[in-house]
């Protein structure tokens, strides 16, 4: 990344699509390196970038490639496409700039607010972190 955020491979800057897939392949290697099987859709057009396979049952994720705070200290995530689609288990919210990934399980949520680090406030209350959705164990109900 350049110094006004922008991910450039070659002087050229990279398209979305290109950033999504940098994201949905982060995804896929911390999956298997927490070592749960992962399966990639044919076609990428069902609201499904990939399926894990727990001891139970299949997962379907959608991955969400972040590049940039959106405030100061928390990353925002618009759901508002997949709402009442059944057809997200878990958010996989991939922040670029430190090559992290938090696996929010979806709840039909407008918007995520996930925090990487405290308020300018110090408000730390009610906040959601980040930092506790990093391995999919804890997040998966079954």
């Amino acid at each position: 990344m350049d110094l006004v955020g922008e991910l450039k491979m070659g002087g050229k800057v990279l398209s979305s699509m290109r950033i999504g897939k940098i994201g949905e392949y982060a995804v896929i290697k911390d999956a298997l390196h927490q070592g749960f099987n992962c399966y990639v859709p044919a076609c990428d057009d069902a609201q499904v970038d990939l399926v894990i396979e727990t001891q139970r049952s299949f997962k379907k994720i959608q991955v969400k490639t972040i590049q940039a705070l959106k405030t100061g200290t928390s990353i925002e995530v618009r759901m508002k496409k997949y709402m009442n689609t059944g057809r997200v288990d878990i958010i996989a919210v991939y922040f670029l700039p430190k090559n992290i990934i938090a696996y929010y399980p979806y709840n039909n949520e407008l918007c995520i607010n996930l925090a990487l680090g405290v308020a300018n406030n110090n408000q730390e209350k009610k906040r959601d972190w980040f930092y506790k959705y990093e391995r999919i164990p804890n997040i998966i109900k079954e």
